[in-house]
């Protein structure tokens, strides 16, 4: 009697120290994740320390797919990446470029955003017929006009030939008057004005017909896309592709961005501002000319600023592969990678990205939350 009741006791002792010890090895398999972070809408937006962005989004979606808690710290971009490589935080959160110089000295997630930098300028509105007119000597008009005068005079030849034994009416006569009136046939098809007064009669006149029809539609789509375009980008004050064409500008970025470092690393000096929206309004009042940021967060920006503002925004002068960075060998690398592999994968994360594509979905998504 005596052996089973020191039998039962010594069972229920075990059990409860086995139950003392549970929740603290429980906890220690939740680690504390030190998460530094770069304020740059609308990747990482803190408003009434109300933390939001699509990169804060993505982060929690994958901390909490592998129940690990985290606290946010504020840093710029040099500053995270210091105490990155120091190890005084585990991830590294935000506008953050995975380069080759950076794969180097530290440890990144998969890429998740391919965005890049921009280049926001003032405008030079279209305000007259001048204006107009100043772009029929641009090469793409006149490269796209003389393709469809060519093009409309090999119909017009083609109608001619097949039609001018049978409709002597319409194509008939002296080659030259035949011809001009298969080359005056095309044309007005081509412009869908159609006057009606030389048609087809014959079978494959007919489908030579047809096929010009679709043809001439899809050639005037991609004339007046091509002109449209080339106006729209005349709109802006300096015309710039590259970094060759910021030289002699004055530039504008904001301090310890990734266009802050990509201007430095090309020899550019640009006036740094703490803000990109500082900066957009600077180009505004002209006291520079251009400003250089990431095109997500610039469009972002753009939607907040004056709706009469007189910017645009140009090119997409360098690639940026947006990722999380964390130190070099981290013991939370594997788990994290594969977490967010399966939320990249997710309904959730295509339902985020669907918004409207890329740019839309930051500049309009979270910024309005």
């Amino acid at each position: 009697m005596n052996r089973l009741l020191l039998t039962l006791v010594c069972l229920l002792g075990f059990s409860l120290l086995a139950a003392g010890k549970e929740p603290a090895e429980t906890n220690a398999k939740v680690p504390t994740i030190k998460v530094g972070v770069v304020i740059e809408p609308p990747f990482v937006i803190n408003q009434d320390n109300q933390w939001s962005g699509i990169s804060i989004e993505l982060w929690e979606m994958v901390a909490d797919h592998l129940g690990w808690h985290w606290t946010y710290e504020v840093s710029d971009l040099s500053e995270l990446l210091n105490k990155l490589e120091s190890g005084q935080i585990d991830v590294a959160v935000g506008a953050i470029d995975r380069t080759a110089e950076r794969e180097k000295r530290m440890d990144f997630s998969p890429t998740y955003i391919n965005t890049g930098l921009a280049l926001a300028a003032r405008e030079d509105p279209v305000t007259g017929v001048l204006d107009v007119l100043s772009h029929l000597g641009d090469s793409a008009f006149l490269q796209l006009t003389i393709s469809l005068v060519v093009v409309c005079i090999l119909f017009g030849m083609l109608m001619w030939w097949v039609e001018h034994r049978h409709n002597q009416d319409h194509f008939g006569g002296q080659m030259t008057h035949g011809f001009g009136s298969g080359v005056w046939w095309s044309m007005v098809t081509m412009s869908t004005v159609g006057y009606g007064d030389k048609a087809p009669r014959t079978v494959a006149g007919r489908a030579l017909g047809l096929i010009w029809i679709f043809l001439s539609i899809v050639l005037l789509a991609a004339f007046t896309g091509t002109i449209a375009s080339s106006m729209t980008m005349d709109r802006l004050g300096t015309r710039l592709s590259g970094v060759q064409d910021l030289r002699g500008l004055s530039v504008g970025s904001t301090k310890n961005s990734e266009a802050s470092l990509w201007l430095k690393q090309n020899s550019i000096t640009s006036k740094e501002f703490d803000s990109i929206y500082l900066g957009l309004a600077e180009v505004e009042n002209g006291e520079i000319d251009v400003f250089v940021g990431n095109r997500a967060a610039v469009i972002w920006q753009m939607a907040k600023f004056d709706q009469d503002s007189q910017l645009a925004v140009q090119g997409n002068i360098h690639p940026e592969r947006l990722a999380f960075a964390l130190p070099s060998g981290s013991d939370h690398l594997e788990a994290m990678n594969v977490a967010m592999l399966k939320v990249l994968e997710s309904r959730a994360w295509r339902f985020l990205r669907s918004q409207d594509g890329e740019e839309q979905i930051l500049a309009n998504t979270l910024g309005s939350r």
